[in-house]
């Protein structure tokens, strides 16, 4: 018998080029990406908002000076919060997606920019709550006419702080998932190929 086989032949000759995903795939996965972003955008913004009246009315509610500057400090934060979410993680316009001349390579920027933002995520969206949230619980738990002794107002503190600490882990941790599945959306897109246009 010959060793000589055609379909063999035929299949270990051919040519394996590059899986490159349908333009319209690549449409659909950037237009759904970005509404995805901008929902979460507003949730956050809507957040920020309820912070920023309910601090605000304890703040002109509560007399207790260090209370009020708490308040003020998470106001504050609050607002950079928003400033910042714009800056680094807004959603793209459908006029920047129109005008990119490669979508495959725009979809992959903004998987990347919004990865660099999560990753961040300690530094923007975290730490600017920390000194307001240190100096309102401890203007609640020291507050002059709170009868308990200090060792306890010690333990309220410190117990509140843990609340708010294993809060901030909670948001650290959520937002750590949401990079690696964003890894796996910019391999996974890095694998189709990045040469197709826009316009083809």
């Amino acid at each position: 018998m010959s060793d000589h086989d055609p379909l063999r032949d035929l299949w270990a000759g051919q040519e394996t080029g590059n899986f490159v995903m349908p333009l319209e795939d690549v449409r659909r996965k950037a237009r759904g990406f970005q509404k995805t972003i901008r929902r979460r955008n507003m949730t956050e913004y809507a957040a920020s908002a309820l912070v920023i009246a309910l601090f605000g009315w304890t703040a002109i509610t509560v007399p207790e000076p260090i209370v009020r500057a708490g308040c003020f400090l998470i106001i504050f934060g609050a607002l950079y919060i928003c400033w910042k979410l714009y800056g680094l993680a807004r959603s793209a316009s459908g006029a920047e997606m129109d005008a990119a001349q490669n979508l495959m390579t725009f979809h992959r920027a903004e998987l990347l920019r919004q990865r660099a933002a999560l990753a961040s995520v300690w530094r923007w969206y975290l730490l600017p709550f920390v000194p307001g949230m240190a100096v309102f619980l401890g203007g609640v738990s020291f507050a002059p006419d709170n009868p308990a002794p200090l060792a306890v107002k010690l333990v309220i503190f410190l117990f509140a702080a843990m609340l708010v600490a294993a809060l901030f882990y909670g948001v650290w941790w959520l937002n750590q998932r949401a990079v690696k599945a964003l890894d796996g959306e910019i391999a996974a897109l890095e694998g189709a190929g990045e040469d197709q246009p826009v316009d083809s």
